[in-house]
């Protein structure tokens, strides 16, 4: 099990006058081997700071510690190392080449992992073996490495996404609302198995999402995303049943509940 640690992390886009802090002095710790929540609204930072974990985007200042060990800005082997922090995102289009089989697709990842390791390539046959079994794994039918991403629904492809990363072999996920392009009807199933994923391979897990009852669901803590700071954080249920800033407040004041009109009858 593995420790992901944001200290003191800053991300700024932009120069001079025009620029701004899109994250601003983040410390937050991702304990080992467990499952923190990363909510807040579209613009908070959320997606940034994740992106920062696995070097799409670099810190202005701060770093980033996976098991202690800074992996800012990291070349060469540290580099590698960094691998070890994977990234599923909400769109699974971002990461399948269209014109790539599935197959072909998990099979890059497990180039980089061999590399990493500095293993020689596996024989063709012990690496359509490791395909058929991740895809397994996530519930799909092996015959489905002879596919492109585009024959499958979002669903699929989410769960090919998920193949596609734990093939890298990740100690860390960031999972970046992987189930806010699907529908409904396949929302439940890909959630549970991120949760019997994590529990199988002691995965560390940061969960973004702006979904409260979904992190309620999945997260054992939760962190409150706003403008770029952490507002408030702490256990899952403590946060959500006795939330102290007022932005998590309006957060859960917005979440629609059963037998609640949207709109009152005298606002109409």
């Amino acid at each position: 099990m593995s420790s992901l640690e944001f200290s003191d992390v800053t991300v700024t886009f932009g120069h001079g006058s025009s620029s701004f802090d899109a994250v601003r002095r983040v410390s937050l710790v991702v304990p080992e081997g467990g499952i923190l929540g990363l909510v807040g609204e579209s613009g908070s930072g959320k997606s940034t700071l994740a992106r920062a974990a696995v070097g799409l985007v670099e810190p202005s200042s701060g770093d980033i510690l996976l098991d202690g060990s800074p992996v800012t800005h990291a070349r060469g082997v540290a580099a590698r190392q960094r691998q070890r922090i994977q990234m599923i995102f909400q769109d699974p289009q971002s990461c399948l080449d269209p014109r790539r089989t599935v197959g072909q697709s998990v099979d890059e990842s497990l180039t980089a992992l061999d590399r990493r390791r500095r293993q020689r390539p596996r024989p063709v046959v012990d690496r359509d073996t490791e395909i058929a079994r991740l895809l397994e794994t996530v519930n799909l039918d092996p015959d489905y490495a002879h596919r492109l991403p585009g024959a499958l629904s979002g669903g699929q492809r989410q769960r090919v996404a998920i193949a596609r990363a734990l093939a890298a072999g990740p100690d860390v996920l960031l999972a970046d609302e992987i189930t806010s392009a699907l529908d409904v009807s396949v929302q439940g199933s890909v959630l549970n198995l991120l949760r019997e994923l994590q529990e199988a391979l002691q995965l560390t897990v940061l969960f973004i999402s702006h979904n409260l009852a979904v992190v309620r669901h999945v997260c054992e803590r939760v962190a409150v995303m706003l403008h770029g700071e952490i507002v408030e954080e702490g256990h899952v249920l403590d946060v959500l049943e006795d939330p102290q800033h007022e932005y998590t407040k309006r957060l859960l004041a917005a979440v629609p509940q059963i037998g609640v009109p949207l709109f009152p009858a005298d606002s109409r």
